[in-house]
Parts: structure tokens; sequence; C-alpha cells
């Protein structure tokens, strides 16, 4: 009988076709490749399931498909965590991809040497033409976010999900994602597992985020600015000092971040030329 596998890769996807398999091809690039890739499908209907089943003629033993109910892209993530058989598991988009064919190895290593329930490694963005990174490129600048990874925390979510690998085992400890958060429910993870687990930050470019106009960080910057909010208040008494920090020096920014933005988005043109 097959054992389970070190990886559980789960892609969400509704109508996803149009960079799916983007995504497929940075898996099967991996040199590691003792995973499981579990889809869970809110009933497409472009060309999503089509590719799915020519990826998963390639590798039966690999691919398993799931198609359920719309409810919500936490529920789907959950029901890919309670789908999976493999140790550490990795929720990796439909619009997002691995960086390189080394990134399985590379973490998979990293959890060998180090104690870490929870590996989280940087993130390419990208939107159009424009490429930037959640972590800073400066090798000064990534350690004093390291130094000061929390209070940044509570300034913006520094942990990108598709670079984001956790132990099974926590979330059997710490429960799934909060359902009642329908955008950053990972923020709200994040925050539960750093009060409790170990996190092992590596400065390797782990993944590539893709915005576009169908992302839901795009889609509902409102709410989720609003729950972002309602994180950061629900949290502030498990770290008072890294929240002082935040409240003291960082807020400030993100007031004024936030005014700029409000700003610019007023000026936009609401129509086209007459």
């Amino acid at each position: 009988m097959r054992s389970n596998p070190y990886f559980s890769i789960i892609t969400c996807t509704y109508n996803s076709a149009q960079y799916l398999a983007e995504t497929i091809q940075s898996i099967e690039n991996q040199s590691f490749n003792d995973y499981e890739h579990i889809f869970i499908d809110a009933f497409s209907s472009d060309e999503t399931i089509s590719i799915i089943e020519s990826y998963k003629l390639r590798h039966p033993n690999k691919v398993r498909l799931y198609q359920v109910p719309p409810h919500g892209i936490s529920n789907a993530m959950n029901y890919g965590i309670n789908m999976a058989h493999g140790e550490v598991v990795l929720h990796l988009h439909g619009d997002d991809t691995l960086a390189s064919g080394k990134v399985l190895d590379l973490v998979k290593h990293r959890f060998a040497a180090t104690n870490a329930s929870l590996v989280v490694g940087n993130c390419m963005l990208t939107r159009g033409t424009s490429i930037s990174y959640t972590w800073p490129n400066s090798s000064v600048r990534r350690t004093l976010l390291k130094i000061f990874f929390i209070p940044l925390m509570f300034y913006t979510n520094l942990i990108p999900h598709p670079s984001a690998y956790v132990k099974k085992s926590v979330f059997q400890r710490l429960g799934s994602f909060d359902e009642r958060y329908k955008v950053v429910m990972d923020y709200d993870f994040w925050f539960r597992s750093l009060r409790h687990e170990a996190v092992f930050l590596m400065d390797e470019v782990l993944s590539v985020y893709r915005f576009h106009s169908n992302t839901v960080s795009t889609t509902q910057v409102s709410q989720g600015l609003d729950e972002i909010d309602r994180i950061r208040e629900y949290y502030r008494g498990d770290f008072p000092v890294a929240y002082a920090v935040f409240v003291l020096f960082l807020q400030p920014l993100l007031v004024l971040r936030r005014l700029l933005n409000a700003r610019a988005s007023a000026q936009l043109p609401t129509s086209g030329p007459v």
C-alpha cells in the first residue's frame, strides 16, 4: 500500500483555466516529487476541469479532484485540508506558481533542519509587467524584518500564503481557517500560529503571486481592510509589546497610506471621454 506523501498541495478553483496550466507546470517541474495535488473546484464552467483531468491522466496517483458547492474560499481551503494526506500542506491557488523547480526540495530540507512547524519564504508579486516582492531584497532590511516581524505583521501581512508551508498537525492543534473571514482568513491563521508555533523564515523566493482583476484581494478591498482591522484588534492582547510598537511607530504610516490611496482613488475618472 502506498505511503502518505510528504506534501499536500491544495488548489481551489473556479473558472481558473486562464492561468491553471502554469500553476500545474510549476508543480510538475519540481525535483522533489513526493506530493499529492488536491483540487477543490466550485463547479467551473470553463476549461478548468478538462485541464485538471488531463493532468490527472499524467499523474493518476498524485492528483485528486473534488467538486463542492461554493461556500467561500475559506470553506474550500478547509475542505482541502480535511482531504489532505500529506505531512505538510501548501495552498497554491490556480493563478499562482512555484518560483522554481527546487522549491519543494528547499522546503523539505528546511523542515528537516529545524524544529519549525511552519516554513515561510519570500514571494514575487506580479501585476502586469510590474514586479515586487513581499520582503525586501536587501539582506540588511530582511534581517530587520525578521527582528521586528510581529510588529510589522500588525502593519501588513508578511506571510504570503503561496510561500507558506504548514504541517498538517498545526491545523489539527489550532483549527483550520476561520470561515467568518472571506478575504484575509490567512492573516488570522498566521497570528494564531505565531502565538503557538515555531515559524521559520526563509530568504528564498518560493512562489509567484499574480494580481489581476479577478483576485479576491483586488475585488473585495473594502471588506479585506475591515477584516484586517478586526484581526488586529483581536490579537493585540496576545502580543502587547509588538502591538505597542505598531501603534506608536507604524500605525501613523498606515493611516497616511490609506488616506493617500483613498485620494488617488477619488481622483480616478469615473467614466470615459464623452
